[in-house]
């Protein structure tokens, strides 16, 4: 079971800023991504004409927002199965979260993950 971070107390309610902090607490789900997106990324840019490659803070930045996107997919996922309104504590979420191993799922599919 996982453990609670520091931002979510008892009776919060669960966002997409404290889904994400779970996830790279508790996972290897970010850093799997983040490795794979910045290979990709840095791929894609080689094959760029050199005036309008990218830097690697651009890089960086555009696999953060492919992550953030995929937690935001997360997200609404996890809304619909939780059945989660505005007033859902985040314990709720978390329950959700460790019954149906939704962390080790998502290693796997980071793990499988393929962007070529």
């Amino acid at each position: 079971m996982y453990k609670l971070t520091e931002i979510i107390y008892g009776g919060v309610q669960m966002n997409t800023v404290q889904l994400q902090k779970f996830i790279s607490d508790n996972s290897q789900v970010e850093a799997i991504f983040m490795q794979k997106a910045l290979a990709y990324l840095n791929s894609k840019n080689k094959k760029r004409q050199p005036a309008k490659r990218w830097n690697e803070e651009q890089i960086t930045r555009q696999a953060e927002k492919m992550y953030a996107q995929v937690v935001e997919n997360l997200y609404g996922k996890l809304h619909t199965q939780v059945k989660a309104n505005r007033f859902t504590p985040a314990e709720k979420w978390l329950k959700f979260i460790n019954e149906n191993e939704v962390l080790d799922g998502m290693e796997e599919s980071m793990i499988e993950l393929d962007f070529s």
